[in-house]
Order: structure tokens, then C-alpha cells, then sequence
């Protein structure tokens, strides 16, 4: 299997996007192979007669739960997105007093995915491993709608029309091969991201899946302001986390946002 990523990740990308996005711009690679739904939902998203950005940074705020039946952590996080292959970064800050915080840094870089947790500035977490990478992949594929762009540009992606309104996205990372299920609505926005089998709890899969809602143009892209995550577990619906976007960038290969 060939190497997934480059040593540049969501902080680095590596390559030409000039002639990239020229090649997109004439329909050879890879936006001419796209199912249909797909191109409809970035032709609806996405001004096709800009430049392709490196990356795309979004601000969120939003509560998570550790357990089912567990009371809610506020967070604010920023999250950078690559457009050219399949990585991100994943910053969140979730207050537990008024001088303490817990920061968490979740993240795929490299065809890799890592997680580390600091409290008070001290390390209390550091994992990697298949289940976690191919968990990293999803999550990048899943979050699809903050960057459009990636469903242009990013030949790291492989897509293949399940019907009208559903497409399944993939990539390869060192671990294997992660997929996810896309489901459009009637207009073309992505209203759910979801797969039967993620890796939660170690190597014990279970279905999961992301709700998108309250489209709107942000940073000059439609994307869904609202989002919830919820993992269908045997005794029921657990929702882990829902929030929102508050701001969008875009960066180019030269840094301009």
C-alpha cells in the first residue's frame, strides 16, 4: 500500500497547487471524476472560479460529554483542515476553573492519527495506533462539509456513488483503509456523515455518525454553521458532542488568508 499523506500535514502542504488548480479548472484530475451529488454539493458550496486553498481553519464552540449521562464540557477549538490530502488538526480548550484548563490535540498527519490531553499545562494523554488512525481518517472524511474544497482538490480522496443521495468517501492511511458515508439532501448540502464500523473504546467498532444543519456562508463558503456527533451504542443514542462554527479562513500556499 502506498505511503498515505506527506510530511507537511494540515500545518504543510506540500506541492503545486497553481498547476493543481489549473488542472482542476480544465476538469482533468479529479474533479471530473466525481458522482454527481458530489459535484452538485461543491458547486453549490464553493465560488469554482477561485484559487483552491492549501488549508481551511474553522473556529468552533460547543459542549462535549464523556459518558453517556455525563454532564456536559464547554469547549472553543480551532481546527485546520488540508485540502490537498487527508489530514487535520484539532485544538480545544475546555475550561474547568477560571485559571484551569484542559487542552486536547487531536489530530492525522502523515497517513497517522495522534490525540494528546494536557491539564494545567501537564501531559495526561498520548495515543496513536490503528484504531485511533483509521478513527482520525473518518473523522477527517466525515468533517468533509468545512472543507469543500478537499472533495475538488484532494486526489487522496476516493469516491464512489452509492445512489441519489449518498456517496461513500475513502483514503488509505498506514493502518488501512478508512470510509465514510455521505448523505445530501435535495438541494446538495451534506446533511449526515456517518459509518457502520468506527473503532471506539480500543478495536470494538460501532456505528457512528455526524448530523449537519444551518447552512450559511461563511468566510465566502456554504457550510453548515451546526453540527452533532453521536455513536449508536447497544443500550441507545449517545450524542458526544454538538457545536458550532463561528468563523471560517482560507490560506493559501503563500499563508494569505
Amino acid at each position: 500500500m502506498p505511503r498515505a499523506g506527506s510530511s507537511g500535514g494540515a500545518s504543510g502542504v506540500r506541492g503545486d497547487p497553481t498547476t493543481h488548480d489549473a488542472q482542476i479548472r480544465q476538469g482533468l484530475a479529479p474533479a471530473g471524476r466525481l458522482p454527481e451529488p458530489v459535484r452538485r454539493c461543491v458547486e453549490r458550496a464553493i465560488p469554482l472560479d477561485g484559487p483552491v486553498p492549501t488549508r481551511v481553519r474553522v473556529e468552533q464552540t460547543g459542549d462535549m460529554w464523556p459518558a453517556p449521562g455525563s454532564k456536559p464540557m464547554h469547549f472553543t477549538a480551532v481546527e485546520e483542515f488540508a485540502g490537498y490530502e487527508a489530514a487535520f488538526s484539532w485544538h480545544a480548550r475546555f475550561p474547568i476553573l477560571p485559571l484551569l484548563a484542559m487542552r486536547i490535540q487531536d489530530g492525522l498527519e502523515a497517513g497517522e492519527g495522534r490525540m494528546r490531553g494536557r491539564f494545567a499545562g501537564i501531559p495526561f494523554m498520548d495515543k496513536s495506533g490503528p484504531a485511533l488512525t483509521i478513527g482520525a481518517a473518518m473523522r477527517y472524511l466525515a468533517e468533509i462539509p468545512w472543507v469543500p474544497y478537499a472533495m475538488l482538490a484532494n486526489d487522496r480522496l476516493h469516491w464512489r456513488q452509492v445512489d441519489d443521495i449518498t456517496a461513500e468517501v475513502s483514503t488509505d492511511t498506514l493502518f488501512g483503509r478508512a470510509a465514510v458515508s455521505i448523505e445530501f439532501d435535495a438541494v446538495g448540502d451534506i446533511v449526515r456523515a456517518y459509518s457502520d464500523a468506527r473503532p471506539r473504546d480500543g478495536d470494538v467498532a460501532r456505528p457512528w455518525g455526524g448530523f449537519y444543519s444551518d447552512y450559511a456562508a461563511v468566510g465566502g463558503v456554504r457550510v453548515p454553521t451546526t453540527a452533532e456527533v453521536r455513536w449508536e451504542l447497544p443500550e441507545g443514542p449517545f450524542t458526544y458532542r454538538r457545536g458550532e462554527i463561528t468563523a471560517l479562513a482560507l490560506i493559501d500556499a503563500a499563508g494569505m488568508t
